[in-house]
């Protein structure tokens, strides 16, 4: 494993350079939302998810709470279940907690951190189950294709497992990409359990991404600390402002980092400057109606099955198989 840690954590690092240099290069700056995760920012995460504004995480428990028995009874035994981005493993306990016979849990990470808190949190919870965790990036297809192949995922019949609505950061293109890499690693005839934010009022969607007590600007403006940290940047976190706006036409929440004044970063030997009020894009929060997801999962191959949602209409989780 401290190998296979090691190799992975150069490989990221050389891309977190190129991606953020990328990035910045763009006529609209913008940073990929999945390096919002060092272990500063997972526990400011952790604290969103607290926020009386953020009804995200709640909703979802609550769907689980009352539907993780009926799920299961729609599931065969002997699965495997493979959660890409498990985070704390907190919402995994609900469904293991319910099904029968699982034959192994597979936490899938791009964060060795992550994935030994995960490990942490669910072995005293289930000390039976067999824990397999995989190292790796689920948003990279010929990185999925290698790891189901030598991990022999492609050869079971497997739940894949993604809640949070993680899915709605990604563009339509990408989201389709990544139900792909979900398809092969369902394995035979195996199942997707995804997790979807609904469209909803736009004054809810609003707070929720940009709470009173500042969690979420933190959790922003942390992107910038890491890539000084990390890459060696010389942003000034308290020369941005933290923005959620949100695009009707796309049907997306946005978050930007506003720059209060005009101003030069350095990376890498290279200039990044910035207008007054110029913003970097640091994530989108797509939101589906149920239709809007079916015909997203097609092109992926994946027939939508079943659907669990909360009385308001807020949150679903959706089953799906492959075609």
């Amino acid at each position: 494993m401290s190998q296979i840690t090691q190799l992975m954590t150069n490989k990221v690092d050389t891309q977190f350079l190129n991606d953020v240099i990328a990035g910045l290069s763009q006529r609209q700056k913008n940073l990929p939302c999945k390096y919002f995760y060092d272990d500063v920012g997972a526990a400011l995460f952790e604290q969103i998810t607290e926020l009386d504004e953020y009804y995200v995480t709640r909703t979802e428990l609550s769907i689980l709470s009352q539907y993780s028995q009926a799920i299961a009874q729609l599931l065969p035994d002997n699965l495997s279940i493979i959660e890409p981005g498990c985070g704390s493993g907190k919402k995994i306990a609900y469904l293991l907690a319910h099904l029968v016979n699982v034959k192994s849990f597979v936490p899938f990470e791009i964060s060795s951190e992550m994935l030994n808190y995960s490990l942490a949190h669910l072995s005293p919870l289930f000390p039976e189950l067999a824990i397999a965790p995989l190292l790796g990036d689920f948003t990279h297809s010929q990185m999925v294709k290698q790891l189901s192949r030598e991990a022999q995922l492609e050869t079971q019949t497997n739940l894949v497992y993604f809640p949070g609505s993680t899915l709605g950061n990604f563009s339509p293109v990408k989201a389709i990409e990544i139900m792909k890499n979900f398809h092969r690693l369902c394995g035979i005839n195996g199942y997707v359990l995804i997790g979807i934010d609904l469209v909803k009022d736009r004054q809810v969607l609003l707070d929720a991404y940009d709470d009173k007590k500042k969690v979420t600007a933190a959790f922003n403006k942390n992107l910038l600390l890491r890539i000084n940290n990390e890459l060696g940047a010389d942003f000034n976190p308290e020369q941005f402002t933290h923005q959620s706006r949100f695009n009707e036409k796309l049907s997306r929440i946005e978050m930007h980092l506003s720059s209060d004044c005009e101003q030069t970063v350095r990376l890498n030997g290279q200039l990044f400057h910035f207008a007054e009020g110029e913003s970097i894009h640091t994530e989108n929060s797509h939101k589906y109606t149920l239709a809007a997801f079916s015909q997203l999962s097609a092109q992926a191959n994946l027939r939508l099955e079943h659907t669990w949602q909360d009385q308001r209409g807020y949150f679903a989780l959706c089953l799906l198989r492959p075609l």
